[in-house]
């Protein structure tokens, strides 16, 4: 076995591990694995080269698949009161609803130590300030409710317990009794310290603005850049300037580098003072994982250069993943990690081959930036596709321009924090850095709200993974068989999975949106909502993972838990052609916050419409028929759930009765027969009585709720009959089929 057949190993070894940590991510028991192990040992010593390398690439699965058991399985602590003891590890953040949250690190419970950070959070009251001496890198005591972190509830939703795993947080700490705080000598505690300082030397010296860019391109404070900035520069594609990683690392690494060159030191004591700069920067910044893995990977580098060795970037790439992998391997579904990853093999496999496509005599520098560009561009759509759905058209281009100009701007930073011992001399690079950022800004945010720039698709799936690797290999250096035919049919795999194809079938989904009301309607092809939430991310991240645009949107009642979430469909862009409202809506007891949505509706060519009783909307396999209110009947200035919609849906020879927020006043007036009943005003002891449910004779009982109270009175109440509730299982999904429906939960 030559040494090539050993180097062969190092990539095989990292797609191997990354395949078991997503077995053993999915897994029930660790000991499924044992083995699959044993064969696998058993079989590299058996066996001769090349079998040799297949068991070898099963060992690694099968460690993979251990490892990764017991990074997203992990062992958690009895829920309950406990007293809590931990350095509060990072910038603490307040909503405007009064919730205070931070991450605290070296936790114990009622004395025991907790092996993982822990998620805490608080909330205040009206402009109540901060407890008094609660600053980053602060030791706190408090008697608090720890939980686990629930998963996603909603399909395609956001995952908080496996984001905060990919932390190493395992579980959540809640409120303040007690709260006792004191200086901490924790790593970890003093890293947040200077990090808050540094932070606020920065605005001190560059004005507030500046001062919180510059604080989140050197020191990774992300949560002090608005939403709305944050958006418009994933809008362009540049989202990963705002945060610290391989690019940020990068520019320290170079700038490092430069210095001691010109110091005229040795090799080694150069490689030493840069691995020990990057050790301080990583400690500084929080043991960020995707500066650790910058810093691996430069460091992996630069230590080749130094032995002499040879340095395959690819091998490079798949020894610093293996690496990071085995320490964290919950880092394998983060977005940070697959950007990273993806970026760097778009980098390794297709910009030499862009490169080589031309030579230009004068414009070298352009085109290999260009090809860069391009090159991570293509590495990074993979990941873009999954995550954010949308192609950012600029992107390429931005690239090319940002990254420069950027990188000026992080040198700008780094010497203004430098200076900051000089007063005169900080403020005035502080103010230049200042005004390029501001001006940066400016930009950002004009081209950031204009029409046009992005892209949007369908949520990446497995052939959409497919035609990416396909496209990555048809582009990579080394590729010379049919390479224009390979590039032709991956692209067009590609087109064909990320657009959406007619839907076939009729699926109703109940959104699990807390104490409130979201749902989706499809129909062989027709899309309809019903009802959006009060905060509407749930439905249009729903809507805009499968590029779902509204035929129509049905409000059942203008109370925020119902209709405030139209805003969300209008910022997400998702397109609404008519949206209808009970008769006599606007005269009821409103919220004024929905109001002021449905004028944004409005205003983007919606058309409103207005339903009573009698009143039908056409479905291609049915219909749905208004059963309250009626026309004439609803008196204005009433609460607006006596007059919410109470529709029947007819589809595919089965029957559902939607009752929206009906008070048990008027249920009696939408008592149909039917199959499935969502149960009115999230299960409250006012509605869904049960002469109502005894006329109604339904077979399950669906429930939308965010409490256990509204659980367990609508389960007083239900006797024998099925019941699905989205506070218990999450988002319910049923699926109509000709003679019958099947029903799916999320939990």
């Amino acid at each position: 076995m030559t040494y090539r057949d050993y180097a062969w190993l190092v990539p095989g070894a990292a797609l191997a591990l990354a395949a078991g940590i997503l077995v053993g991510r999915a897994a029930t028991a660790w000991v499924l694995f044992l083995p699959l192990l044993l064969c696998a040992v058993l079989a590299c010593w058996l066996l001769r080269w090349p079998q040799r390398f297949a068991g070898a690439m099963a060992v690694v699965l099968a460690v993979g698949c251990l490892l990764g058991y017991a990074a997203y399985h992990p062992t958690l602590p009895q829920e309950g009161e406990y007293t809590v003891s931990g350095v509060v590890a990072e910038e603490i953040r307040q909503r405007e609803d009064g919730q205070v949250r931070s991450l605290l690190r070296d936790v114990t419970l009622n004395g025991t130590p907790l092996h993982s950070g822990a998620y805490w959070s608080f909330y205040l009251k009206d402009e109540e300030p901060l407890p008094e001496g609660l600053t980053p890198g602060c030791c706190i005591t408090v008697t608090a409710q720890v939980y686990h972190p629930g998963g996603a509830d909603n399909p395609g939703g956001y995952d908080f317990r496996e984001y905060l795993l990919q932390k190493g947080v395992t579980v959540g700490v809640y409120g303040r009794d007690g709260l006792l705080t004191e200086a901490s000598r924790h790593p970890m505690g003093m890293a947040a310290a200077l990090r808050h300082r540094l932070s606020q030397w920065l605005r001190e010296a560059m004005g507030q603005q500046a001062g919180e860019y510059a604080s989140t391109l050197l020191l990774g404070s992300q949560n002090l850049i608005p939403e709305t900035d944050r958006q418009a520069f994933s809008r362009l594609g540049i989202a990963h300037i705002l945060s610290v990683s391989g690019f940020h690392v990068g520019v320290l690494a170079g700038l490092m580098s430069k210095l001691l060159w010109k110091l005229r030191l040795s090799r080694k004591t150069r490689f030493a003072v840069t691995a020990a700069v990057l050790a301080v920067y990583c400690w500084l910044t929080g043991m960020n994982a995707p500066v650790l893995r910058a810093a691996l990977l430069f460091l992996l580098y630069e230590f080749g250069a130094l032995k002499h060795r040879q340095r395959s970037a690819l091998h490079l790439l798949s020894a610093s993943w293996l690496i990071q992998l085995v320490l964290s391997p919950a880092q394998l579904t983060s977005l940070s990690f697959q950007l990273t990853y993806g970026a760097m093999l778009g980098l390794t496999l297709v910009a030499p081959w862009l490169k080589s496509l031309w030579t230009p005599k004068h414009l070298e520098k352009p085109w290999n930036g260009l090809c860069r560009a391009l090159g991570a561009q293509i590495g990074i759509l993979l990941p873009e596709l999954y995550w954010f759905q949308e192609l950012p058209l600029l992107g390429i281009l931005l690239n090319v321009l940002v990254l420069g100009a950027a990188t000026g701007l992080i040198v700008l930073c780094w010497v203004t924090l430098a200076l900051l011992p000089f007063p005169p001399l900080a403020a005035l690079v502080g103010r230049l850095t200042a005004a390029l950022l501001n001006g940066m800004l400016v930009v950002v945010r004009w081209l950031g709200d204009a029409p046009g720039i992005t892209l949007w698709t369908c949520r990446a799936n497995v052939f959409t993974a497919v035609a990416w690797v396909t496209l990555l290999l048809g582009m990579s250096w080394w590729w010379r068989k049919h390479r224009p035919l390979t590039i032709v049919l991956s692209v067009a795999l590609l087109a064909a999975s990320v657009f959406p194809w007619p839907q076939q079938g009729t699926q109703y989904v109940q959104l699990s949106v807390g104490e409130a009301d979201a749902a989706v309607l499809q129909d062989e092809g027709y899309s309809l909502a019903i009802d959006t939430g009060e905060d509407g991310e749930a439905l249009a991240s729903y809507l805009h993972q499968r590029r779902i645009s509204l035929d129509a949107l049905v409000l059942t009642h203008l109370h925020a838990d119902h209709a405030a979430g139209v805003a969300a469909l209008v910022d997400s862009h998702i397109p609404v052609a008519r949206c209808y409202l009970p008769w006599g809506a606007e005269t009821a007891q409103v919220d004024e916050e929905v109001l002021a949505a449905l004028e944004l509706l409005k205003q983007t060519g919606t058309e409103i419409a207005y339903l009573a009783r009698g009143d039908e909307i056409a479905l291609p396999s049915g219909k749905l028929t208004v059963l309250w209110p009626e026309k004439g009947r609803v008196r204005p200035n009433q609460d607006a759930n006596l007059y919410s919609l109470a529709l029947l849906a007819e589809v595919k020879g089965s029957t559902m009765l939607l009752t929206g927020d009906l008070d048990g006043m008027y249920e009696m007036y939408a008592a149909m027969p039917a199959d499935v009943l969502k149960a009115a005003h999230h299960g409250s002891e006012s509605s869904t009585l049960p002469a109502f449910l005894q006329a109604v004779s339904l077979q399950l009982l669906l429930l939308s709720c965010g409490s256990e109270e509204r659980s367990l009175s609508m389960e007083a109440r239900r006797g024998d009959i099925p019941m699905a509730d989205t506070s218990a299982g999450g988002a319910v999904t049923i699926n109509f089929e000709p003679g019958g429906f099947t029903v799916e939960t999320m939990r």
